[in-house]
């Protein structure tokens, strides 16, 4: 069994949830919301995957469980353009930044109405073993889904890991 935690709103964890289950028909791997309210309770969990999509500056308090979670954690997803902390926590694990600026991992090329230029910066290996190249690729947005770009990274970057087709329309 696969867990990947995500740290973020309700609403950014059920977006992504609901995204990569539909594409990816797996009931190995488990989503869990790490939040305020959960913390203490997923403490013992081990997570193959964390996505840190909200502001670590809410979890200060939990600074030192987060820590040992995140040393545990086979991959470590940041938004690093709503964390400024990244570089203590990048040294823990395989660190994978995402966001809008130029020096994150997987980042954007270009954005529109209708489609969005993925940038993956940086080889590294997936959980299978296998070398994640450098690539770019245009990813449509569904007519009326009201997906925010972060998300899209976060999707695309865990179809990366998990040696998932990657998809062509979020």
């Amino acid at each position: 069994m696969s867990f990947i935690g995500i740290m973020a709103n309700r609403k950014c964890f059920e977006n992504i949830k609901k995204k990569i289950t539909q594409k990816i028909e797996d009931e190995s791997i488990q989503f869990v919301p790490i939040n305020l309210r959960s913390i203490e309770n997923i403490k013992n969990i081990k997570f193959e995957t964390i996505i840190i999509e909200d502001n670590l500056n809410k979890f200060e308090k939990y600074k030192g469980i987060l820590t040992k979670i995140f040393k545990n954690t086979q991959y470590l997803m940041i938004n690093t353009d709503k964390n400024e902390k990244q570089k203590e926590i990048e040294k823990m694990t395989n660190s994978i930044t995402y966001g809008l600026n130029q020096k994150a991992m997987v980042t954007v090329s270009s954005i529109s109405d209708t489609d969005i230029l993925v940038y993956w910066q940086k080889s590294l290996q997936n959980r299978e073993g296998n070398k994640i190249e450098i690539e770019e690729r245009r990813i449509k947005k569904e007519q009326g889904e009201a997906i925010k770009t972060y998300e899209i990274l976060i999707i695309y970057t865990v179809f990366k890991i998990y040696q998932k087709d990657i998809i062509e329309e979020v």
